[in-house]
């Protein structure tokens, strides 16, 4: 086919044809984009903050992160408030420690954005965690107000707004960024400035950074992101009678709210596999449906992400955890459907993904209780079953369990994710089987 370059005067009639559509359809376009298209359509468009107020900070996030911060200037600049502080508690932090070299970024890229983002980045964040980060590349000398400040000037920092608090920038890859963020509060509002060059001259960071740390997963665990000694319970075992079935009278009730929820496609994009769940998926034409898996998707892959010591800002932990996700759900639908696309489709919108993903798990956490028997009434213990069932059982019995195919099928190790890699190993714990066909390690 032939590419179509249309002139300037056509491309402005198709961005204009496009802004001149109701807001519910310009949506379905974004949701089908790639991330570098959606960045392009939101430059040319006249009207893209109508589109962000209904972008899901996740979707913001995975967009961004996608492009890249640097190659993301457009999206970042038209952030809302809430989107943006959802960046900052992602990005800013690894396992509850602030990440300086995230940090360092992200002060560099506010920066270059404009003023306006400048103080929608102050205004939105706690002052605990403002003064936590500016304390990390600061350090304030306040003048001593009984002396005359020209004797004193040569023993003071050369940075000063105020001529009562000096400033000295501890990090060359921060000093411009910082003097355009400090100039812009000063700017807006000098008291709130003067507020935080005293909190700075005093010694208590640990302190901030902890009340900073507490603001920060209160609001995250409204996103799937809970301590981790809550988000544990995403691995306890789940029987099958757990699961709702259509046509239960005990249905869980999905709330819907008087707005719609903001968009967020992501989970559903990145999943590989073209498996049961992913067919299953497919089958469900309901928009509404679709949003609330996906929503469902997003907030299990966070918890599995804090479960399993990931970094909630890295883009491949986020993909590997949605498709370990998927994997897990899938085992679960083919236990309960077999093939059936059809009845795997109504039992993904009768239940919430969490029971699925755990009732998958539970099968892997049966079969490793069937392993761990077997190699008790088994001589010599794992290392003793020979190839290739020893190498098979040790990723099975790993606190995250995996599927050790590389010394079973030629395949990389993975996750678990259909019902056979369960059913295959099972059929290998055959004694007398294993002992014909046993090869030393």
């Amino acid at each position: 086919m032939k590419e179509y370059n249309p002139t300037e005067e056509e491309a402005i009639e198709i961005i204009s044809a496009f802004d001149r559509l109701p807001l519910e359809k310009r949506l379905d376009i974004f949701r089908g984009l790639t991330a570098l298209s959606r960045e392009n359509l939101l430059a040319a468009s006249r009207r893209p903050t109508e589109i962000m107020r209904r972008v899901s900070e996740e979707e913001v996030f995975y967009t961004i992160k996608q492009l890249g911060e640097s190659d993301a200037p457009s999206i970042i600049a038209m952030t809302t408030g809430k989107q943006l502080q959802y960046i900052m508690d992602v990005d800013l932090w690894k396992k509850d420690m602030l990440d300086l070299n995230a940090a360092s970024r992200w002060l560099n890229i506010i920066a270059a954005t404009g003023e306006e983002k400048i103080l929608q980045f102050v205004q939105i964040t706690d002052t605990e965690l403002l003064i936590t980060l500016l304390g990390k590349f600061l350090k304030i000398t306040s003048r001593d107000e009984n002396s005359d400040l020209t004797e004193q000037l040569d023993s003071l920092p050369a940075f000063t707004l105020d001529d009562v608090f000096f400033i000295e920038f501890t990090s060359a890859d921060t000093e411009d960024a910082l003097k355009r963020i400090l100039e812009s509060i000063f700017r807006w509002n000098n008291i709130f400035y003067l507020h935080l060059m005293e909190h700075l001259t005093w010694d208590n960071q640990m302190e901030n950074e902890e009340l900073a740390r507490k603001w920060r997963a209160a609001r995250l665990s409204e996103k799937g992101f809970p301590e981790f000694d809550e988000v544990l319970e995403i691995y306890q075992y789940l029987h099958k009678n757990g699961i709702h079935y259509p046509g239960d009278d005990t249905l869980p009730a999905h709330e819907e709210g008087d707005t719609p929820e903001p968009l967020m496609e992501f989970p559903l994009k990145v999943l590989e596999s073209n498996n049961l769940f992913r067919r299953s998926l497919a089958k469900t034409a309901l928009l509404d449906e679709r949003d609330r898996m996906s929503r469902e998707l997003a907030h299990l892959a966070n918890k599995v992400i804090i479960a399993d010591g990931k970094d909630p800002g890295s883009l491949e932990e986020i993909r590997a955890s949605l498709n370990k996700v998927a994997a897990y759900i899938n085992i679960a639908l083919e236990e309960i459907c077999d093939e059936d696309v059809t009845n795997a489709a109504k039992i993904l919108q009768t239940n919430h993904m969490e029971l699925l993903f755990r009732r998958g798990f539970s099968l892997i956490l049966d079969l490793r209780k069937e392993v761990r028997q077997f190699i008790r009434n088994y001589e010599g213990g794992v290392e003793n079953l020979g190839n290739p069932l020893a190498g098979i059982v040790s990723g099975l019995l790993q606190k995250r369990p995996y599927y050790a195919g590389n010394v079973f099928e030629n395949q990389p190790a993975r996750e678990f994710e259909f019902l056979q890699d369960i059913t295959s190993i099972r059929g290998m714990m055959n004694r007398q089987a294993l002992e014909e066909k046993w090869e030393p390690m």
